[in-house]
This record gives C-alpha cells, sequence and structure tokens, in this order.
C-alpha cells in the first residue's frame, strides 16, 4: 500500500519512489552526503533547520545533534532529489502513452462562481484520473518546484475538470475549485 501524505509534492515524491531503479542511502550520513552534491549547502541547511557547519559534521558521519524532526525533513529531502532522470522519463513515458495519472484524495473544497464563493464542510473522499494536461502541468511544476499552492491550484483545475464538471458543456463549467483542507493525497502512475 503506498504512503498517504498531506502535501503534493510530497505525495508525488512517494508516487515517483517506485519508479526508481535503486533504492536511496538509508544512513543519514550518507543521504547528507548525497545531497551535498547535488545542492547548494546553505540553502539545504535552510531546508532543515540546521547550521551549514552541522551538515558538515552530519556528513562525517556524527549524526548526534540530529533532531527527530530534522531526520524527518532529511527522509523527504533525500525523496524529492533521489534519481531526478529516472522521474523525470518516467513521467515523460506516462504523458507520451497517455498513462493514467489517478489521484485519491480526501479533502474539503471551495467553490467559486459567478454568484460568489461557497465552502463546502464536507469532506470528499475522491479518486479520479488527473485529465493529460492537468496532469502534464503537475508534473512540470513539479520539477520545477513549484509551491504547494501552485501544485494545489493545477490538482484543483484536474479534481474540477474531472469530478465535478464532467459532463457539463464547457459554458456551464464557470466556477472553479479550490482545495482548502487537504486530509490525505495518494498518486498512483
Amino acid at each position: 500500500m503506498t504512503p498517504t501524505s498531506t502535501s503534493v509534492a510530497h505525495a508525488l515524491d512517494l508516487a515517483d519512489a517506485r519508479h526508481w531503479t535503486h533504492r536511496p542511502p538509508r544512513a543519514p550520513a550518507a543521504r547528507i552526503r548525497h545531497l551535498l552534491r547535488t545542492q547548494d549547502t546553505e540553502a539545504l541547511a535552510h531546508r532543515l533547520f540546521a547550521y551549514p557547519a552541522a551538515l558538515t559534521r552530519w556528513a562525517d558521519g556524527d549524526t548526534n545533534t540530529l533532531s527527530p524532526s530534522q531526520a524527518a525533513l532529511l527522509e523527504r529531502e533525500i525523496l524529492r532529489a533521489w534519481l531526478t532522470h529516472v522521474r523525470y522519463n518516467a513521467h515523460q513515458r506516462i504523458l507520451d502513452h497517455h498513462g493514467c495519472v489517478a489521484v485519491q484524495l480526501e479533502a474539503r473544497f471551495t467553490y467559486t462562481t459567478a454568484h460568489g464563493e461557497f465552502d463546502d464542510p464536507r469532506l470528499h473522499h475522491l479518486t479520479e484520473e488527473l485529465p493529460l494536461p492537468h496532469a502534464r502541468a503537475l508534473f512540470e511544476a513539479h520539477h520545477h518546484n513549484a509551491d504547494e499552492d501552485r501544485l494545489r491550484r493545477i490538482l484543483a483545475d484536474g479534481i474540477g475538470e474531472a469530478y465535478f464538471f464532467h459532463g457539463l458543456a464547457s459554458d456551464q463549467q464557470q466556477a472553479a475549485i479550490t482545495i482548502n483542507d487537504l486530509h490525505s493525497i495518494r498518486f498512483h502512475y
């Protein structure tokens, strides 16, 4: 069973892990060394809530000061940075062959129409296949390190087209969907 997330970016990274040709390093020191080879030290330190000197110590094997929350952030970083070329090639194959990019989520939505904005208090449990243009936009945005808000907007547009507006004439699709409370999300492709 694929793990779930409350972040679109992390859920994409978890789904991408199924396409890896080999696993990332497990030891924190090896993970830090890999990340330091491919990323700016200052930026990485900022994302891990650490000082650059701490990263150097951790890379040398002294991980005594690595907190559990920093270890979890390190797990996310290595998941995001591991085998990016394999991730990109898998996405291209999926898109070029009209593959299925399915999303399973639990969320609350806000609808914006010509008559105003409406919050729906219900928690929707949806499993939908994203339309190909939205899947392409989602992958491209993720490759360019788009922020979570941008990824949620793209996903909301795809869910709107696939579920909420499915079967409506284009002149009736005047509403916009916003994901305002994401409880869990999982991608399958």
